[in-house]
């Protein structure tokens, strides 16, 4: 298998040194829409290395591949990819620095302008004013050349999501985007990404894995007409008759006659978002930077939002639950992949079910450490007495999507391993229960969760929380909990994760999951305040073997206490006799 991913690598240097005459070449893990589940079309980073993770970049140089990847990737990554791709963290350098040690002035950079954004692109210019770096804008992606047996994008039928589960009709929403539109002064908008698109036309699809989104493109202009690029043999007739007149379906061998077509509209982008091909359509006084209108409105859940995903996590705290029972009283020899089927099967009890919203995360003993581990069967542990499976997964629902993760002691948990699972609770427990100004962001909450940690000179090495779409992305922005977070304001209906973890290499990995919704605060105060929703989205027991109790204060134990009798409450009368008594058990107040 290396073998065949140094041949593929081989191939690409060769192309970019003789065909492209460049002395370097990014292969970004994203697609056009810069999205973190990308159809396997699009897997190109995959197919030339061998790594699978959701983020990372390649830079390919005639005598050198070097791979960038984030510390939820890096122990990953060793394990995937050839040993002859050299792989860099990037809190130790970024790819720009590494290129500036290794090209010269007038060097060649070549680059797929739909996979980098324009953001991207004004940093890229400044580096190019500074060391002469040409950035060459291919036609073509080289990759999508050599690939032979490259995988045809998906004609999945598109379906409506009804209103009861939306909560807001799609001309509505389109008349507020509209609106928005005018008041910044541009004509059309582009829709940067298949979520925001599927959140305005209450449509949903099966194109791209964990996430129920249409491989489509699309705009909206400021009277609220939506150009729709995509394959009509993906629109059923009932979906276009729905969609009505105001929703334009374009074939995307059209798209640029469309964009010819609207050189005199003034184009709002997201310079983040909009990839760079579609902003060299138009000309500079013809393009607007501003704000993704579709995010905000798209990530503060309307009130049936709210309560889908209130009923969503009921149904996968019972399967979550069953599945917990199950574990406890298994007795028969379990390997990881076990686990990912076994919760699987439960979760498939449920008529509304419709897949996992991620890779399953079952990491036993050492791979509880790397942090976006997915079992594959030559990494399949076999779960034994002695250390902690680290369970990541969540679920995609009609009403709403999910993302728990469970830490739990298989056999007699360490001291280490308890003190290390109580300070990561304590950190959960803080965020959990805090009440801040209306305008605080993620990244002014993130050290709650972090302190308890941080005092014994402990971390982890991602954010603390991430937004969850409803039905849709389990990573949603612009909303996020983390050090480096976007400085976006909470705002009440947004979801987020709350998930701080400890991760000891080679050896476990610990990480308590809830999701939490914003709402008021009940507090009597001079100025607005909110708060996460009581006692959090998501319901299922934590396991209090792991705690050394008497770390906890009073006010902890309190929430524990009032979270487990939450669960109780909800999930007992749903629970088969079995599965109610021992969850009677485990949630015994402490």
């Amino acid at each position: 298998m290396v073998d065949h991913f140094l041949n593929r690598i081989r191939l690409l240097q060769n192309y970019v040194k003789d065909e492209i005459d460049c002395q370097a070449f990014f292969v970004p893990r994203v697609d056009r829409y810069q999205g973190e589940y990308v159809v396997p079309a699009d897997e190109r980073l995959a197919w030339l290395t061998g790594f699978t993770g959701s983020a990372g970049i390649a830079i390919v140089m005639p005598d050198e591949v070097v791979l960038f990847v984030d510390g939820r990737y890096t122990l990953q990554a060793k394990q995937q990819v050839p040993a002859a791709v050299k792989i860099i963290h990037t809190t130790d350098m970024q790819p720009f620095a590494y290129l500036e040690e290794k090209l010269l002035k007038g060097a060649r950079i070549a680059f797929d302008p739909w996979l980098h954004t324009v953001q991207e692109q004004t940093q890229w210019l400044k580096k190019s004013d500074q060391l002469g770096w040409v950035f060459h804008s291919l036609d073509h992606n080289p990759i999508d050349q050599l690939w032979v047996d490259r995988p045809n994008r998906p004609l999945n039928p598109v379906f409506l999501l009804e209103d009861k589960f939306t909560g807001k009709n799609s001309d509505l929403k389109r008349a507020d985007i509209a609106t928005a539109l005018r008041k910044s002064g541009a004509n059309l908008t582009y829709i940067s990404s298949p979520d925001a698109l599927c959140w305005l036309l209450n449509i949903r699809g099966s194109d791209f894995p964990y996430t129920p989104l249409v491989d489509a493109l699309g705009f909206i202009d400021s009277e609220g007409v939506v150009t729709l690029i995509i394959d009509p043999v993906k629109i059923p007739d009932t979906v276009g008759e729905a969609l009505g007149d105001q929703v334009e379906i374009i074939h995307e061998k059209n798209l640029l006659s469309f964009l010819n077509k609207q050189e005199k509209r003034k184009l709002l982008i997201h310079a983040a978002s909009t990839p760079v091909f579609i902003a060299n359509k138009f000309s500079n006084d013809k393009l607007m930077l501003g704000d993704d209108l579709l995010q905000l409105p798209k990530a503060c859940k309307n009130l049936v939002e709210q309560n889908g995903m209130r009923q969503a996590h009921l149904k996968d705290g019972l399967a979550v639950t069953r599945f917990l029972y199950w574990l406890a009283n298994n007795t028969e020899p379990l390997t990881e992949l076990d686990i990912v089927e076994r919760l699987e099967e439960f979760r498939q009890m449920d008529s509304t079910y419709r897949g996992p919203s991620f890779p399953t995360i079952a990491g036993f003993g050492s791979n509880g450490a790397i942090v976006h581990y997915r079992p594959e069967t030559k990494t399949n542990k076999l779960i034994q007495d002695g250390s902690l499976l680290l369970l990541d997964s969540g679920a995609q629902y009609l009403e709403g999507t999910t993302d728990i993760t469970r830490t739990i002691a298989i056999g007699a948990p360490t001291e280490e391993h308890r003190h290390y699972f109580t300070r990561v609770l304590k950190g959960h427990i803080a965020l959990a229960v805090i009440h801040f100004p209306k305008g605080t962001s993620g990244r002014q909450l993130d050290i709650l969760a972090r302190q308890p940690l941080w005092e014994v000179g402990a971390d982890f090495d991602h954010g603390t929380g991430h937004g969850v779409g409803c039905f849709l992305n389990v990573h949603e922005g612009p909303q996020r909990i983390s050090k480096t977070g976007s400085g976006i304001a909470l705002q009440v209906g947004m979801v987020l994760s709350n998930e701080p973890g400890y991760y000891k290499a080679d050896n476990y990995g610990i990480r308590v999951e809830n999701l939490i919704l914003v709402t008021k605060s009940d507090l009597e105060t001079d100025r607005p305040f909110y708060c996460f929703e009581t006692q959090t989205l998501t319901l299922a027991p934590i396991d209090v073997r792991l705690l050394v109790r008497e770390w906890l204060t009073a006010a902890e134990r309190e929430w524990l206490n009032a979270y487990h009798q939450k669960i109780r409450d909800l999930l007992l009368p749903q629970l088969e006799p079995e599965t109610a008594s021992w969850l009677i058990e485990v949630t015994e107040p402490i």
